[in-house]
């Protein structure tokens, strides 16, 4: 079941790190990047916390190659999913994210680019199939979703569940 999850998790992130700019695709409504971004989000959680199980129960880092990858995908396209207009009251749909990703977009980039580094890493380390550093870069990819976070998502809006 966790093996099914994380594929159809991966499949749906890599469909939503194709990333499209707002302004070249007709149609699309800041309530509709709201939805991406937040399934999206989930879906990175899900893979996350999949790669976790399988760690802990054994699995070699080479396993998780391409749950990794997806991470990967998607951290380059996710500063590209909080276009302006897609703020709280903008747009019909709730959203977490706070005007402070707009108001300190550089801070905000920053720390995207943080999480994008990270998993770079991890994917570095799984296709090395360094099981040890990968199961340790989990930690520093959850740290770096965390960091974010803290400054730019609605308190208490905490998906990893810790």
């Amino acid at each position: 079941m966790s093996r099914r999850l994380t594929l159809l998790s991966g499949a749906l992130l890599s469909f939503a790190a194709l990333g499209f700019p707002l302004a070249e695709a007709p149609g699309v409504a800041g309530a509709d990047v709201i939805a991406a971004r937040q399934v999206s989000m989930d879906m990175c959680v899900i893979t996350l916390r999949s790669m976790g199980d399988a760690m802990n129960a054994g699995a070699e880092a080479k396993s998780q190659g391409f749950q990794a990858a997806i991470l990967a995908k998607w951290a380059k396209v996710l500063p590209r999913m909080f276009p302006n207009g897609s703020g709280k009251g903008e747009t019909s749909a709730d959203t977490q994210a706070l005007p402070e990703i707009w108001r300190d977009r550089a801070g905000f980039d920053k720390a995207a680019g943080n999480y994008s580094a990270a998993t770079a890493r991890l994917v570095s380390l799984a296709t090395g199939n360094d099981t040890a550093g990968f199961t340790k870069q989990l930690e520093e990819v959850n740290q770096a979703c965390m960091s974010c976070h803290a400054r730019y998502k609605k308190s208490g809006a905490n998906p990893h569940g810790k």
